[in-house]
C-alpha cells in the first residue's frame, strides 16, 4: 500500500452504516494504485475509535510506549481489519469464509465475550482492565456478530460500492427499496455519473486509414 498524506480523522467519511464495516473501510480507495490507511498510527486509531463510538467519551486507553508494543498493536489492528473485510466479502459472495479470517474474528470475539458483564439496568457492557488499548477492537468484533445476525434476519443488506475500480468499500443498505449502489452518492456516485458523461461527450474513434494494398 502506497502511503498518502493522511486526512484529518474528522474528515473521514463513515458510510458503512455499522461499526465493523466502517472499520473494514478504513483503507481509502482500497483498489487504487495509491491507497490511504486512515489508521496509520496508534494515535489515529484512538481518534478514530472515539469518533465512531468504539471508544466512549468517558473511557481512556493507554497506548504502548515502546516501539515493539506499538508495532504489535498496529499488527493487531491490521490483522483484524483484513479479517473483517474478507469475512464480510465472503458473506456477500456466498462462499466459504477463509479459515484464517474466521479464526481471527473468533479469537477477538472470545476475548470480548470474556469481558462482558450484565449491568443493573439490563445492558450488556464490556468491563476490561483500565486503559486496555484493545477495547475498540473487542467492540468491533461484537458488532460484527450483530451485523451478520441482522443481515441473516433481513434487517439490512450487505453490499459493495458499485465503484470497484478504486473504492472497494462495503456498506449496510437499510433503504426501503434496497437499491443503494454507492458507499456515498456524493463521492463514488457523482464520480461514476461524471465518468459516463465524459464517455458520452467523447468523439467517436476515427476508422483506420486504408492501406495502399486495400486501394
Amino acid at each position: 500500500m502506497n502511503a498518502l498524506s493522511p486526512r484529518p480523522i474528522t474528515a473521514i467519511r463513515l458510510d458503512g452504516g455499522r461499526l465493523c464495516i466502517d472499520f473494514a473501510n478504513t483503507i481509502h480507495d482500497r483498489f487504487a494504485a495509491a491507497a490511504e490507511d486512515y489508521l496509520a498510527t496508534p494515535d489515529r486509531y484512538v481518534e478514530w475509535a472515539r469518533r465512531t463510538g468504539a471508544l466512549h467519551a468517558d473511557e481512556e486507553i493507554s497506548l504502548p510506549r515502546s516501539d515493539d508494543g506499538r508495532a504489535r498493536l498496529m499488527t493487531d489492528i491490521g490483522t483484524l481489519r483484513d479479517a473483517m473485510f474478507r469475512l464480510l466479502g465472503a458473506y456477500l459472495d456466498g462462499v466459504t469464509v477463509p479459515a484464517d479470517a474466521l479464526r481471527t474474528a473468533n479469537d477477538w470475539l472470545f476475548s470480548a465475550r470474556k469481558d462482558q458483564q450484565l449491568a443493573g439496568d439490563g445492558r450488556l457492557l464490556i468491563r476490561t482492565r483500565r486503559g486496555d488499548p484493545h477495547l475498540p477492537l473487542k467492540r468491533i468484533a461484537l458488532d460484527l456478530v450483530d451485523t451478520l445476525s441482522e443481515a441473516h434476519a433481513g434487517k439490512l443488506s450487505l453490499k459493495r460500492c458499485a465503484n470497484q475500480t478504486s473504492c472497494g468499500w462495503l456498506f449496510a443498505d437499510t433503504s426501503k427499496n434496497g437499491r443503494r449502489r454507492w458507499c456515498a452518492m456524493q463521492t463514488c456516485g457523482v464520480a461514476s455519473k461524471m465518468s459516463k458523461l465524459r464517455q458520452r461527450a467523447a468523439p467517436p474513434p476515427h476508422p483506420p486509414l486504408a492501406s495502399r494494398s486495400d486501394c
